[in-house]
């Protein structure tokens, strides 16, 4: 049976911009539960929040010899690693049993989503650690009447304009979406959808569509990503019955980094990114 609604959160380290200013932390994770302490408060009592996963990455963590970010033995450092065992894992088992499924990732810029979901250098992050998975699971199958098709695709949402990032030029305000009429579902006209074979292949095609992505500088980061990225994979089981007919069985799996939250003034961001078109594209293919 599918997985309902989960949500977790994540504490990052201090940047060097924190550091410089001497800032603390006024957050504390312990299982389940977030903490908040005003800290100009003394006394007061902390605000409690509690959330499927509470994941502490802000400190306790080490590089091992290839440059991953690895917990110090006796620590609750949550890896990238972790993460996507108790995140990424269940959106591919809810794709191998036949299921839609997407995972968001949402907060201020500089909050760390794209690290989660995309990751830097070694510290991979959800999608190519979902895509890695994906396709351990095709190349270790040896059922003869089973067999597997991935499609990949990748477009962001920018000024209500979606553009294909597998495509250097874009059509002059953006790709159309579209609703199939006979089953309601949104999606996007002219979009590549790129069939690969390999982790390797799909590698390449995320960091093509990483170099096309819309980025700027703001107070908080310098290297923002301002607008919503989706990463779409469908994954197809093509199985033969009894009688040696073929069916298929199709999953189309949505990882989505969004854009930045905060407020363009306060934050002066030099680039401006509408949500409107967002919510009927992403969620079309949930079920």
């Amino acid at each position: 049976m599918a997985e309902s609604v989960k949500v977790a959160v994540r504490v990052r380290p201090f940047n060097q911009r924190e550091k410089d200013r001497g800032s603390k932390c006024c957050i504390k994770m312990q299982n389940k539960t977030t903490s908040i302490q005003n800290l100009d408060q003394t006394g007061s009592e902390p605000k409690l929040f509690t959330f499927d996963f509470s994941y502490w990455s802000h400190d306790s963590f080490e590089m091992d010899d290839k440059g991953v970010s690895q917990p110090i033995p006796g620590s609750s450092y949550a890896s990238q690693r972790i993460v996507f065992d108790d995140l990424g894992q269940g959106v591919l088992n809810n794709a191998y049993e036949g299921f839609n499924t997407s995972l968001f990732a949402y907060g201020q810029t500089g909050a760390g989503k794209s690290y989660s979901m995309v990751g830097y250098g070694p510290n991979k992050g959800i999608v190519p650690i979902t895509c890695d998975e994906l396709f351990k699971t095709v190349e270790g199958n040896t059922n003869a009447d089973l067999k597997y098709c991935v499609s990949f695709s990748m477009l962001e949402i920018y000024n209500e304009q979606v553009r294909d990032l597998l495509q250097k030029q874009n059509p002059k305000g953006g790709l159309p979406v579209r609703q199939n009429p006979s089953i309601g579902a949104f999606y996007v006209q002219g979009l590549t959808k790129q069939v690969v074979g390999s982790y390797r292949e799909i590698e390449a095609k995320m960091d093509e569509g990483t170099s096309n992505r819309t980025v700027a500088s703001t107070a908080m980061n310098a290297t923002s990503s301002r607008a919503h990225t989706v990463v779409t994979i469908q994954f197809d089981q093509i199985k033969k019955n009894e009688v040696g007919e073929e069916t298929k069985r199709t999953s189309i799996i949505n990882l989505v980094d969004l854009a930045g939250s905060e407020k363009r003034k306060k934050y002066r961001l030099r680039l401006c990114v509408d949500t409107t078109a967002f919510p009927r594209l992403a969620l079309s293919s949930c079920p």
